[in-house]
């Protein structure tokens, strides 16, 4: 029958007549239109027969699902819209839904065009975030240079900002980037940072003016002065940074723009402080205009505290590098390490499994439970999902973190409890998504390779194993569970005999069960396809064994003179992991008590006493997911920090020509970075991707003061001798106190409302800035006490010789 519907339906080109007008092409055409068609195709003449005589049912109808869409709990048609790479998402997502408006009017009350994840919701709202922070900490940098500066320098000090934030946008489409959360992240960053420059040079030409210097002689001086100081600082936070651009795996791709944004942006911030403030400067001053020093800008009880601080360094010295350093070691050791902080979460992530033997349309009634779970949950916005047999997955998105008093985490606390109430569904998976890559559990392992018996002993075993690690929970594995089975067992005496093939009985088989196409017409766009199957009533074995197959000398044989049928139970599925048969184990965990590296390690040790080939048969354990990304970040790391400190060392050497002055600049990276980690530790953060990309980039900045303080006091050591070493160390000190304090502050104001969500809470971001700008507070005490003891130790050891 499949074969006579696949002959008589044809549409053939034969070719062109050029022998005629116009060349027409000459088509044969045969197509069944439609079913009624299909009905009256004559199948034979002796006796006369058409397909309805001998078919039970010609029907037009749907294909066979595999799985059903659901979207927001409704079965769904789903569709996958994505941009291309230049697309603008928040553009193309609002055209979407005017269009799904304007189709819905049409619809009427039948259909729903309903959205189960729109990325432009998290883009939208991670940029309002950004935006609302960046602005409050743009006024806060406002008032600070107002507070500290004379109004009119403030002033142009503060035009700084929109100078370097537009020409770095401008700049950023010939890298191939746009503006996007990241963009204006690493904007927010450098608002205190870029007014750090222009602080320092239009500091030191007051001053100068202040000392009576002539205007065009304070411009000049003090350009030369901090010249060599500026450049220096501004080459060793891009050095810093550097490193970033080339970390690998997807987080690297993913945060590439940071470090970009950055560069650019110091670039911009050299250019304005050495060209534009100077200029600006001259019309603020008039030539030979008498400037009285600014009381309040003098702090005398901040150099007070200085000047008894040096003075007391043989006690404060050991006391403060060692409490610091005490600080740090306590709290690296009590932080954990999340490769992205789930605190500020949005989407989960769901995996249900059913028993094998249900249909598809019991496994969707019994996954109907579940989902009236999630929509029973008010701070879920919306939620879309693929449900099939055996394995059913949704994700589902969140309203933002500000606007619900609950975390994703006891969400699924609470949805865990509830399920447990659920039975048709033989495993039920949540997971929470950090929102970076890679997706997926933050412990993920793969029990590859051995024998059957063995795989499923060791994966049992690290089952057990990771059960018993504090911290571990929601532990998994693939359930492999047998379904039911009928096998064709072929009788090859009688196939032999008969003169017919395996592939005779398989196509059978298969045409009468699963149905086969056999042809296809295209009606309009739409391509119909014929399918010949066997009525559903027919399909029992004793029904299947009176199908008949045609063998040599075209005999038709009864199936059961070929098959005899064997049921067993056999896996659902098998899973491959490069070619070899593989068991998931997976779990959460609470990231107070540990993370991903630390179990992998603890497995590592629990299982490395194993003969993997004798107990556990040949299988082995891979690590995946986000232990490997984790992994490969920290070797990335360890290789950009080993770089910025080497390319630091290298800038300072080159500008001190010293080996004791360099490693004094150098002292203030491990006290700041063990301040940055005490930071961390009383804020109840783990140590994430985004926190240790804000350490590297605090290597930079914290080397900026103390850079500039050496190289003041280098510049003037020769006013320094044995008798007034100590003074003259505190006297120069005292002099950069204010440039020190205002560069500090404007950087904490600039990134305070992004490291405590006063205007909305990042889980990415805020770490990198809270890290960075108590950083930059620490590195402030370090410069202003221990870099100047340090330097007048280092004085005392030269007299000494001398």
């Amino acid at each position: 029958m499949a074969a006579l519907v696949a002959q008589r339906n044809a549409l053939i080109s034969g070719g062109r007549l050029d022998q005629l007008k116009n060349s027409p092409e000459l088509i044969t055409a045969a197509e069944l239109k439609s079913a009624e068609q299909l009905r009256e195709m004559m199948i034979g003449f002796a006796p006369r027969l058409k397909l309805k005589d001998v078919a039970g049912d010609i029907r037009e109808s749907f294909a066979k699902g595999e799985v059903y869409g659901s979207i927001n709990g409704n079965k769904s048609i789903v569709f996958d819209l994505r941009t291309n790479e230049s697309g603008d998402v928040l553009s193309t997502a609002e055209s979407v839904r005017n269009l799904l408006a304007k189709e819905q009017e049409l619809l009427g009350k039948n259909y729903t065009l309903g959205v189960g994840f729109d990325l432009s919701n998290e883009i939208q709202e991670k940029a309002s975030i950004v935006q609302s922070n960046g602005l409050v900490g743009l006024g806060l940098v406002l008032v600070t240079l107002a507070l500290f500066l004379r109004k009119r320098i403030a002033l142009w000090v503060a035009i700084s900002i929109p100078v370097c934030i537009f020409g770095t946008l401008a700049v950023l489409p010939a890298f191939g980037q746009i503006l996007d959360v990241f963009t204006l992240s690493a904007l927010i960053l450098i608002i205190g940072i870029i007014v750090d420059d222009a602080v320092v040079v239009s500091d030191r030409i007051v001053a100068l003016v202040e000392e009576g210097y002539e205007l065009e002689r304070a411009v000049t001086e003090g350009i030369k002065n901090v010249f060599p100081a500026v450049l220096a600082s501004v080459l060793s936070t891009m050095i810093a940074f550097v490193p970033l651009l080339f970390l690998p795996g997807n987080s690297g791709k993913m945060m590439y723009v940071i470090p970009l944004t950055v560069i650019i942006a110091l670039c911009f911030s050299f250019i304005d402080a050495l060209l534009f403030i100077p200029a600006h400067l001259k019309g603020v001053f008039k030539q030979g205009e008498a400037v009285a020093k600014k009381g309040s800008s003098q702090l005398k009880w901040l150099n007070t505290i200085v000047a008894s601080l040096i003075r007391k360094r043989a006690v404060f010295l050991p006391v403060m590098v060692a409490t610091i350093i005490g600080l740090g070691v306590v709290s690296y050791q009590s932080l954990t390490y999340l490769f992205f902080p789930v605190d500020g979460a949005y989407l989960i992530e769901m995996e249900a499994e059913a028993d094998t033997e249900l249909s598809l349309d019991e496994v969707w009634k019994e996954t109907q439970a579940l989902e009236k779970i999630i929509k029973n949950t008010p701070e879920v916005a919306a939620w879309y999902g693929q449900v099939g047999t055996p394995v059913s997955t949704w994700g589902v998105s969140l309203i933002p973190a500000n606007q619900r008093d609950r975390n994703a985490e006891q969400i699924v606390a609470d949805w865990e409890k509830q399920a447990e109430s659920i039975t048709g569904l033989a495993q039920i998976e949540f997971d929470v998504d950090g929102g970076g890559p890679p997706a997926g559990r933050p412990v993920d392992l793969r029990v590859v390779g051995g024998s059957d018996e063995g795989r499923e002993k060791l994966a049992n075993d690290l089952v057990a194993f990771l059960q018993e690690i504090p911290g571990s929970h929601r532990v998994r594995r693939d359930l492999n569970a047998p379904s039911p089975q009928a096998q064709a067992v072929l009788q090859y005496d009688w196939l032999n005999y008969y003169g017919i093939s395996a592939m005779q009985v398989g196509d059978i088989i298969k045409y009468a069960i699963d149905g086969q196409r056999v042809t296809r017409v295209f009606n309009g766009e739409e391509e119909v396809h014929f399918r010949v199957a066997l009525d559903d009533n027919d399909r029992l074995p004793t029904e299947l064994d009176e199908l008949l197959v045609r063998g040599k000398n075209n005999q038709l044989i009864p199936l059961r003179k070929l098959v005899r049928w064997e049921f067993t139970d056999a896996l659902a599925g098998i899973d491959h992991y490069n070619g070899k048969r593989v068991i998931r184990v997976s779990a959460g965990l609470d990231t107070t008590i540990t993370d991903p590296v630390a179990v992998f390690d603890q497995v590592q040790t629990r299982f490395a006493t194993a003969n993997m080939s004798t107990d556990y048969q040949g299988a082995s354990i891979i690590v995946t997911g986000q232990i490997l990304e984790t992994l490969e970040a920290e070797r990335g790391f360890s290789v950009a920090i080993g770089f910025a400190l080497f390319g630091i060392l290298l800038l300072l050497l080159l500008l001190f020509d010293r080996v004791f002055e360099t490693l004094i600049v150098l002292s203030v990276i491990p006290l700041g970075i063990c301040g940055a980690l005490f930071i961390l530790f009383i804020h109840g953060q783990v140590l994430s991707f985004f926190a240790i990309i804000g350490m590297i980039a605090l290597i930079g900045i914290m080397v900026n003061n103390s850079l500039v303080l050496v190289w003041h006091l280098m510049e003037t050591e020769q006013a320094c001798t044995r008798a007034n070493m100590v003074e003259f160390v505190i006297k120069g000190t005292q002099s950069r106190v204010r440039p020190i304090l205002l560069t500090t502050v404007t950087t904490v104001a600039g990134l305070t409302p992004l490291a405590y969500g006063l205007g909305g809470y990042d889980n990415y971001m805020s770490p990198m800035a809270l890290v960075v700008g108590w950083g930059c507070v620490i590195s402030m005490m370090v410069t202003l006490t221990v870099i100047p003891s340090l330097y007048l130790l280092v004085k005392q050891r030269q007299f000494g010789k001398a």
